[in-house]
């Protein structure tokens, strides 16, 4: 069950990394600082920023689906993913630098996501008592 719940989790986070750089290459489209009307417009009459927002809905759906399972002191920081995402997808498909120092906080990101994903606790089967800690003696009360 816990692998469905992170499959969908990360299946919501790809969806909204590739509809912020669809987004973005949408507004490409309309020129540098483009009116707000012109943006607001673009919603639909680019299909790229169109399909950005709709990447949007789906990844919030499936958020919505993976959150139902997973705790949300786990699920949401887990998100932190899309910001290398975002950012690998963004240098492929935008032209975009990405420099020395950036990589390096995307890395620690990326650490950050490794140590908080180890963390998850299965929990205990129904009818099982969890083992409790080894009792040990204070030395210091003989």
């Amino acid at each position: 069950m816990l692998l469905i719940s992170l499959a969908l989790l990360l299946v919501a986070i790809a969806l909204g990394a590739t509809g912020q750089v669809l987004l973005k290459a949408g507004l490409r489209e309309l020129g540098d600082h483009p009116p707000p009307l012109a943006v607001l417009k673009s919603i639909v009459a680019s299909r790229l920023v169109f399909s950005g927002f709709a990447c949007y809905g789906l990844s919030s759906l499936l958020y919505i689906v993976a959150l139902s399972r997973l705790d949300l002191s786990y699920a949401y920081p887990l998100i932190a993913i899309s910001y290398v995402m975002v950012a690998v997808l963004a240098w492929r498909f935008l032209n975009e630098p990405i420099p020395r120092l950036r990589i390096v906080g995307l890395v620690v990101v990326m650490v950050g996501v490794i140590i908080l994903a180890l963390s998850h606790v299965r929990p205990a089967r129904e009818g099982t008592q969890p083992t409790p800690p080894p009792v040990t003696q204070n030395r210091g009360s003989q």
